[in-house]
């Protein structure tokens, strides 16, 4: 156990004998999920017409898995005790967590699991593993919005650019795309009518079906040479993600560029403890849309709207 490699509300966790285990501190660094922007899914156009004016993110989980080891019951069950009454305390938990030198205001939920080993009343070390669940009320807290701008200077091109900076510069390697986003479009549901005396169904094909619009799955693999520059490229990234326009997503090899948003990020583990070498996966899920920025009205048979003010707007001009 490292002194000050987790502090919980300004106790060292250290001294609880108690550290987070190597893989259970991911939860900390996923990006959070964009909530669904208001869409319409237009059966005679291709893709979803998305608004993108609105912003905002999801809560995020974050679960830790924790360990703690004492030598004798007697100390094992006074530290337990403590961690226990920790979490239950008013207010948010300040965890400080030295990997990333970064400290999480989190909700405290619950105990999702304990294993304990080594029994109590026979002597020697007894071990339990802890897992905790927290809410992260402000999802956005871990990301500085001013830094846009990645640092690395990665010389492979991975030929996939993000609002044309190739993801190389953010210390990625794409270990895969293609799968997705060289998958064919499906249709978009064609017109049924079905006849209860009548086997099978009358489709509508005179017309050309539309497209739907994909779900586009960047596998990543994330590296940086020191801690400082992973925190500017991380921030970079998500802050080319989080914006009120499309995100342009270039595929250099077949020269096409596609309009999405971001919708989630998925799969995220540290390859190997920050501490020894700074390497992450993880999914990026992009949604594929058609902005066709159509001005929508209903109106009466003679052109007008009625505003909320009870005024009205005609359209025959």
């Amino acid at each position: 156990m490292i002194a000050g490699s987790c502090i919980v509300d300004g106790t060292d966790i250290g001294t609880l004998g108690a550290f987070i285990e190597q893989d259970g501190s991911d939860d900390f660094l996923s990006f959070p999920d964009r909530r669904t922007p208001d869409q319409n899914d237009w059966a005679e156009h291709d893709g979803l017409d998305v608004d993108l004016s609105d912003l905002s993110f999801d809560a995020k989980k974050v679960t830790v898995n924790y360990v703690m080891i004492a030598n004798d019951e007697t100390t094992f069950k006074r530290n337990l005790n403590a961690f226990k009454t920790m979490h239950f305390a008013t207010g948010y938990r300040s965890v400080f967590v030295k990997e990333f030198n970064r400290t999480f205001h989190l909700r405290f939920v619950g105990f999702a699991n304990y294993s304990h080993k080594g029994g109590l009343a026979k002597s020697g070390k007894k071990t339990g593993k802890i897992t905790v669940e927290y809410n992260m009320d402000d999802p956005l807290q871990f990301f500085t919005p001013a830094i846009d701008t990645p640092i690395s200077t990665r010389t492979t091109l991975s030929y996939v650019t993000l609002n044309g900076i190739d993801l190389s510069r953010f210390g990625i390697v794409v270990r895969d795309i293609y799968s997705t986003v060289l998958r064919p479009h499906s249709a978009k549901a064609r017109l049924e009518r079905k006849i209860n005396d009548v086997s099978g169904v009358i489709a509508d094909t005179g017309i050309i079906p539309s497209r739907q619009g994909r779900q586009i799955t960047i596998e990543c693999v994330m590296m940086a040479g020191t801690l400082s520059e992973f925190m500017t490229n991380y921030n970079a990234l998500f802050n080319n993600l989080r914006i009120i326009k499309p995100v342009k997503l270039g595929i250099t090899r077949t020269a096409t560029m596609i309009q999405c948003y971001y919708s989630k990020m998925s799969g995220l583990k540290k390859e190997t403890p920050f501490s020894r070498k700074i390497k992450m996966s993880f999914n990026l899920i992009l949604q594929e849309v058609t902005l066709m920025q159509l001005l929508r009205l209903l109106s009466s048979q003679r052109g007008l709207i009625v505003t909320e003010d009870y005024n009205y707007i005609e359209l025959n001009y």
